[in-house]
């Protein structure tokens, strides 16, 4: 009797110990904190850079993007990347045609105008990061147009990556392109 109370202790314990739950792994995530000092840096390269613009400054935009900077004009082209001299033209257009170009950063909404610049995202939670990789730009440009001497306006927003040597390596340009035509054409 003593050996089938043990037999069945025995039984009874391993088959409680196989109901426990599996310890929680040693090597969970950890929260990754916000790297700071990462997103303030290429902030601030992307300000100079949209200064540089602003002052119709080629070289230095010249000088501020890598070599290798793979580019998204603002206008539909089939999701073809282009490359430095492409945005560098595009940029000398702008120069060649408008006066007092002007960059605000924010984002504007009934009560202010939020932050400019974002980084980082809780979502979707595969991809969740507080990485600065790509740093979202949210403003509107203000300018002159040279031959008309009209105002005109566009809100903007661009996805960009700046390098460890402060080169910007790829920028995503979103802004309404007709829309610049329509104000200029308007009585």
């Amino acid at each position: 009797m003593k050996k089938e109370f043990i037999t069945l202790a025995v039984l009874g314990l391993f088959a409680f110990s196989a109901c426990k739950q599996a310890a929680p792994d040693e090597e969970m995530t950890k929260t990754e904190a916000p790297d700071y000092e990462a997103f303030d840096e290429k902030v601030a390269v992307i300000s100079a850079f949209y200064q540089a613009h602003s002052d119709e400054d080629l070289e230095t935009l010249s000088n501020m993007l890598a070599d290798t900077l793979q580019w998204s004009p603002p206008q539909y082209n089939g999701n073809q990347w282009l490359g430095k001299e492409d945005l560098l033209a595009a940029l000398k257009n702008y120069h060649e045609n408008f006066e007092d170009i002007q960059f605000t950063a924010g984002v504007s909404t009934p009560e202010s105008t939020e932050g400019g610049y974002w980084s980082g995202s809780v979502f979707p939670e595969k991809t969740a990061t507080s990485s600065p990789t790509n740093i979202r730009v949210y403003g509107t440009w203000n300018a002159t147009h040279t031959e008309t001497g009209k105002p005109i306006g566009v809100k903007f927003y661009a996805l960009v990556s700046v390098n460890e040597d402060g080169k910007i390596t790829s920028a995503s340009d979103y802004f309404d392109v007709n829309g610049l035509a329509v104000q200029i054409a308007a009585e």
